[in-house]
């Protein structure tokens, strides 16, 4: 990351809120609050970390606007007066703070999971998910009612602005969307009817909590699917909103399967939705915000400075780093800690969980998490340099103990540097040389290219060994297994075996890595086959990245051979049964292997004797990225 310029410094003016800085923290569902709806201590403290770290403006979650309205659960409610202390207690918080809070209004429309699914028409989302419910006219207007009610408790509460929901398909874009919509009243047909909805809650939000309330405006700017809501039509929409008395626009895009549009994973471009941001400001006078990958700071400067934008929000970059605005203002840019758009976070909060970070065990913690100096520094011994040994090496000397790092091989990184290899996983190497910057400067002393022993942990005598080694290829039983020419997937993804384009390539182990083997694979030119056991290929891949990988697959002609039980090998050939049935064999020119992973922590702590040490991240049970990182924070803080 290079140094920012001064655009994302200057303050501004949004519907006569101050802004100190161009930096907004967008709306981001954080499953922290109470099952019912209520503010509870973790998000005042979720949002309270974010304001400190010096953003110019911030927004709350989605927030429910009618008691028959669910989302995942839990969110956040504002429909009735029982939610106003908690509300009150979060706004204050934030202000406190010195920066402007808004909260987002929400209705998730067909796409409710806990309740009753409504929308416009009664189109589902999918040939698998439930038949909406098409709304009444009179249902209409108790909506908009409640989006009013809503936003004058929000004012009521102490908020400074509300931001409408109207983009990613919820109730609002569903009336926007010529797909969705297919009335033939005044709420459909022409844009002018399918927009009468969004205008009417502008309206009747603006009569409720008085023209001097700014209301914002979250727009979608194309649903990404032929025939869907496009630019043309939302910049003619925009100028709507404008008059309406709209005083900020933050732009967004895509729906439920365009999901990789919402929230761009690590594969999508860096600004991949700036182009609909610059359109809409050309259409408007009113600040715009623009959305998707603007966490590097040098990106976010040219979209200010070529005039595309006039605000940035940082999303997941500020659950990664809450300091990000801080750090760069300062010109601490190297410090920052790097969003991987892995998007852990947003799988988990879809799976109705409390988020979580890959890169910052800190996050949903906040109420209680403690970094504290260390009673009496001691000398710890890290062995292992991937996540969990990085991140326990690193809190371990941050608390003030002497601190040495071993790592076997020649770089630190573990299964980062793996993972990264696969095609559009180079962000990953963002954290690993973010971590080795934060080691330097916490002096802790690296030693690569060493495999430790007993006796290496005899001679550094050390106070407490924290063994971070990770996991091995698991080798199961099957005949031919052992084949000498049958190769580790993770050889695939490092190089040392290359791709023959045209070669028969067999996946065995359907999950990320073997995925991942796979991607790589038929970007050299390989034809494929991958063999899983589960009834689905991607197990531990996120939701929109593995939906994104499947696509491809498909497109690319890999054949995937789910319910595939593996009975045999050779260098060239794999023998299976599928869902049961009757063994076949197929004939191949290389086998992979990625069926699995082997702690290899006990190997080295029985060796330990009465010395005190610590089993962590995969060494001890092998899990994804965010369990081996939070593993190594907990170490780090506890040891």
């Amino acid at each position: 990351m290079s140094t920012a310029g001064p655009y994302l410094s200057q303050p501004l003016t949004v519907g006569g809120i101050h802004l100190k800085n161009r930096i907004a923290m967008p709306a981001m569902g954080t499953g922290l609050a109470d099952p019912a709806g209520f503010v509870n201590d973790e998000t005042i403290a979720y949002y309270r970390r974010r304001a400190a770290g010096g953003v110019g403006m911030l927004t709350v979650e989605a927030s429910l606007i009618a008691a028959s309205s669910h989302g995942v659960g839990p969110e956040l409610r504002l429909h009735d007066d029982i939610f106003l202390p908690g509300l009150e207690r979060l706004a204050t918080s934030v202000k406190e703070e010195g920066v402007p809070v808004g909260i987002q209004l929400w209705h998730p429309g067909r796409q409710t999971t806990l309740g009753e699914p409504v929308a416009p028409s009664a189109v589902p989302i999918s040939s698998r998910t439930v038949t909406p419910r098409a709304l009444t006219l009179d249902d209409i207007a108790q909506l908009v009612d409640s989006y009013a009610v809503s936003a004058r408790n929000a004012q009521r509460a102490g908020f400074d602005f509300v931001e409408i929901h109207g983009a990613h398909c919820y109730l609002l874009c569903e009336f926007l969307s010529p797909i969705v919509n297919r009335r033939d009243d005044a709420y459909g047909g022409p844009l002018e009817n399918r927009a009468r909805f969004s205008l009417e809650v502008v309206a009747a939000i603006r009569a409720a909590c008085g023209p001097e309330f700014p209301v914002l405006f979250r727009l979608e700017a194309s649903e990404g699917v032929p025939g869907g809501f496009d630019i043309d039509e939302a910049a003619e929409l925009a100028v709507w909103l404008e008059s309406a008395g709209v005083a900020c626009l933050s732009v967004s895009a895509g729906t439920w399967s365009t999901s990789h549009l919402t929230i761009p994973p690590m594969s999508m471009p860096r600004g991949c939705l700036v182009p609909y941001a610059a359109r809409i400001k050309q259409a408007v006078t009113i600040p715009v915000v623009a959305a998707g990958r603007l966490d590097n700071p040098s990106d976010a400067e040219r979209v200010l400075a070529a005039g595309q934008a006039d605000i940035i929000a940082v999303g997941r970059g500020l659950i990664a780093d809450p300091e990000w605005p801080r750090k760069v203002l300062e010109g601490r840019i190297e410090m920052i800690r790097p969003c991987i758009a892995c998007n852990a976070c947003v799988d988990l909060v879809a799976r109705a969980e409390q988020a979580q970070c890959a890169v910052n065990a800190e996050v949903s913690r906040e109420s209680t998490w403690q970094v504290s100096p260390a009673a009496v520094p001691r000398r710890i011994m890290v062995v292992g340099g991937g996540p969990a040994g990085m991140e326990a090496a690193r809190l371990s000397a941050e608390r003030g103990h002497e601190v040495s790092l071993w790592e076997r091989d020649r770089e630190l990184g573990g299964k980062l540097d793996v993972a990264s290899r696969a095609p559009g996983k180079s962000d990953l190497l963002l954290f690993r040389d973010f971590q080795r910057r934060a080691l330097s400067q916490l002096t802790v002393s690296i030693h690569t290219g060493t495999e430790v022993t007993a006796e290496t942990i005899a001679r550094e005598d050390p106070d407490s060994v924290i063994v971070a080694t990770g996991a091995s290829t698991l080798i199961p039983p099957i005949p031919g297994i052992n084949d000498p020419a049958i190769v580790d997937a993770q050889e695939i993804l490092m190089g040392t075996v290359p791709i023959t384009p045209g070669e028969r390539l067999a996946v065995v182990g359907g999950s990320a890595t073997g995925c991942e083997a796979a991607e790589l694979a038929v970007a050299a030119g390989a034809v494929v086959t991958i063999f899983e056991m589960r009834a689905s290929l991607g197990a531990g891949i996120e939701t929109i990245t593995r939906r994104q990988m499947l696509r491809a697959f498909r497109a690319e002609g890999v054949d995937m051979k789910s319910g595939a039980t593996v009975v045999a090998l050779t260098s060239t050939s794999v023998t299976y049964a599928q869902d049961g049935m009757v063994e076949c064999s197929i004939e191949v020119d290389r086998v992979a292997l990625a069926i699995g992973w082997r702690p290899r922590g006990r190997l080295l702590a029985d060796a330990m004797h009465d010395r005190e040490f610590h089993v962590i991240g995969d060494a001890d049970e092998p899990g994804d990225l965010i369990a081996a990182l939070t593993a190594g924070a907990d170490a780090g803080c506890a040891t």
